[in-house]
């Protein structure tokens, strides 16, 4: 069998199995564990799966970001989870900024601390905000995409100067090895910006975000603080990613 014909059948493999170990995969395509080794070294440098300690899972490639309304029905009670494991690291009187998408609006309702003063450049945040709780509130400027109802550009940008942040929460499209990945450039700025000028960083993502790539690298999960994510995470990729960061998956005291 050549090397491409047998990285191809690696691919395929995963793409049926999610997860396998060196030896499921030299087994079944009946070559040694140091040739697999070496293809998913290869396969693994070109983005094409996700290596892990003795095998390798699937990287899921996202070929279009979906808008707001399209995402927002989709993993509500992980989400809702996810916003219980905030309130837990947040503190009363915690400023934070609380970035877009629908992760963090289904998150929102669980965060019950006190005299918090919120910074977002999400539309949808904002208006959850100021209708449903007493918070302090700062709405980004910017110019707005209908997308991801969120401001960004320059001038959301320059909205962080002078502030002082005791938490920031990025949401992402998908994080695979130590890349939180997003859709585009503009969207990951403001990102970078929050983390910038906050004291802990924090990336949240559900647990079908994991080993999935989306076009654009925004931040190493290796230089956030923590990343939130919820319960159904399984233990191998657990144990994977808190390699490159702490993970939090329920609820702190």
């Amino acid at each position: 069998m050549l090397k491409k014909e047998r990285q191809e059948r690696i691919l395929d493999l995963l793409h049926e199995n999610d997860y396998l170990s060196i030896p499921e995969i030299s087994s079944n395509l009946g070559v040694s564990d140091m040739t697999i080794r070496r293809d998913i070294n290869e396969l693994a440098e070109q983005s094409l799966l996700v290596k892990i300690y003795g095998g390798a899972q699937k990287l899921e490639k996202i070929e279009q970001e979906l808008s707001t309304q399209e995402k927002i029905d989709t993993n509500v009670p992980e989400k809702k989870f996810i916003g219980k494991v905030m309130n837990s690291i947040i503190s009363d009187n915690d400023t934070i900024y609380i970035g877009a998408g629908t992760t963090m609006l289904h998150a929102l309702p669980e965060i019950k601390k006190a005299n918090l003063f919120v910074i977002t450049n999400s539309l949808l945040a904002f208006n959850y905000l100021i209708y449903n709780t007493d918070y302090r509130v700062l709405l980004t400027g910017g110019e707005f995409s209908r997308t991801t109802e969120e401001f960004y550009g320059e001038i959301a940008e320059k909205s962080f100067d002078n502030l002082n942040i005791d938490i920031a929460f990025a949401a992402t499209n998908g994080v695979f090895d130590n890349n939180v990945t997003t859709a585009n450039s503009i969207e990951g700025s403001i990102q970078r910006v929050a983390f910038a000028h906050s004291r802990k960083k924090c990336v949240v993502a559900d647990s079908s975000k994991f080993n999935r790539s989306d076009v654009y690298t925004f931040y190493s999960l290796s230089d956030v603080d923590y990343l939130v994510t919820d319960d159904q995470l399984s233990e191998t990729t657990f144990d994977y990613y808190s390699s490159f960061t702490k993970i939090i998956k329920e609820e702190q005291e």
